[in-house]
């Protein structure tokens, strides 16, 4: 991919999340550390997204590890599919098992205390099934961690060799996978196609070097509805397809992933977990070749416990209800006890200023009274009386002779 390709795809990406964080990899066909452009592509977008890659590990050189680190790259995902030379050659195209381990201890070393991030996914064949619990082991040994399996695929329908890898196909109403719905894939040139399984270009989505990115995703959206699927789907047998479904309704045992270690993962007794009669009536199924009959009829229990545990959740939850309401009624019975009170504590103290009102009024009348008694007993005041009585006559006086005049003589 040249640098103006990816420029161009860059902006319709940030276009679209409008400055929110996203997720970049920088993965599909062919090794991501051949192209000497990847540190730029990986520094350009270093603080608005989550970068990473898988590799095999054949070129993370130290001077290349060290341009990943001061590029700011999140994680790299190893394929490191063997626990020795001979197996690891066998699965990885002829690599030096220990020029990679070599690669990879140095790598963990540079990386710690970085951004980067170093994880691992070990893809599961015939000629490997076998060792998956070693080489688990190896990896977890050399700091790696999580370690994760992914069962061999035909790419779509592309790679056909029945001795490498005889995975069935996934049923038709499943097509719609986890990929597709949640990865665009873009390539070298910028065209979307609707996954990396498309080798030849079969399903293109559309052009991002002449094209909106909306017009593509839209596109893609009424493939994801039609439910006639397409053939390349048909044909997936990818573990991604529904890598993170959960088998079990109760999630007990993970997501679909980590079964398939657990398929091929070294056990002393496949069924430890199993009591006697539990392991005698399972060797019958499998000696009439039903074992089928019986995972159904551990999935038949386990649906039956989930609607118990449903219901039962369901009672709790109506339980809940009935004590929340319970509770919200007690809480407003004591908010109005609360306000009674604090209307009972108005009242007091207002009768208390009510009360101090009045005494001081009867201490005034007390004092006013004893002034008019003392005043009463003065002789100054009885001589004001007397003085106004007689004023009092000689004014009616005055009005009777004012009113009859006397006649002449």
């Amino acid at each position: 991919m040249s640098w103006e390709t990816y420029i161009r795809i860059i902006d319709q990406v940030r276009g679209h999340t409008r400055g929110e964080r996203f997720s970049i990899s920088y993965s599909g066909m062919g090794e991501p550390l051949l192209n000497p452009l990847l540190f730029r592509f990986v520094r350009h977008v270093a603080d608005q997204a989550v970068t990473s890659f898988a590799s095999n590990g054949a070129a993370l050189t130290e001077n290349n590890v060290r341009k990943l680190i001061d590029s700011g790259l999140d994680t790299i995902y190893l394929s490191f599919n063997g626990d020795d030379a001979e197996s690891f050659s066998r699965m990885m195209g002829g690599l030096s098992y220990d020029q990679v381990l070599g690669n990879v201890r140095r790598a963990v070393a540079l990386a710690e205390g970085t951004r980067l991030k170093l994880r691992a996914n070990v893809s599961i064949t015939k000629a490997n099934q076998d060792r998956v619990s070693r080489i688990k082991a190896q990896l977890e040994h050399e700091r790696i961690e999580p370690v994760t399996f992914s069962l061999c695929h035909s790419r779509g329908g592309n790679l056909r060799d029945p001795t490498v890898c005889d995975t069935p196909p996934m049923q038709v109403d499943h097509w719609a996978c986890d990929v597709m719905k949640n990865t665009l894939f873009v390539d070298w040139q910028g065209r979307a196609r609707i996954c990396d399984h498309d080798l030849h270009g079969e399903y293109e989505l559309g052009d991002l070097m002449t094209e909106p990115l909306a017009v593509i995703l839209e596109r893609r959206q009424k493939l994801l509805e039609d439910s006639s699927g397409l053939k390349i789907c048909r044909q997936c047998n990818d573990v991604m397809r529904v890598g993170g479904t959960f088998p079990l309704a109760s999630r007990a045992g993970g997501v679909f992933r980590d079964w398939l270690y657990y398929l091929y993962q070294d056990l002393a007794d496949p069924l430890s977990e199993a009591n006697e009669p539990m392991k005698w009536i399972f060797q019958i199924y499998q000696k009439e070749g039903r074992a089928d009959r019986f995972v159904n009829r551990l999935l038949a229990i386990e649906k039956s416990v989930q609607a118990e545990l449903s219901q039962e959740r369901n009672d709790r939850a109506v339980a809940a209800g009935r004590t929340e309401g319970l509770a919200r009624e007690r809480d407003a019975v004591v908010r109005e006890l609360q306000l009674l009170q604090s209307d009972r504590q108005a009242l007091a103290e207002t009768k208390d200023r009510l009360q101090a009102t009045l005494d001081e009024r009867d201490r005034q009348f007390a004092a006013l009274h004893a002034d008019y008694v003392a005043i009463r007993r003065s002789w100054t005041w009885r001589l004001g009386q007397m003085v106004q009585r007689d004023i009092a006559r000689l004014t009616r006086w005055l009005q009777v002779n004012r009113t009859f005049p006397r006649r002449e003589q």
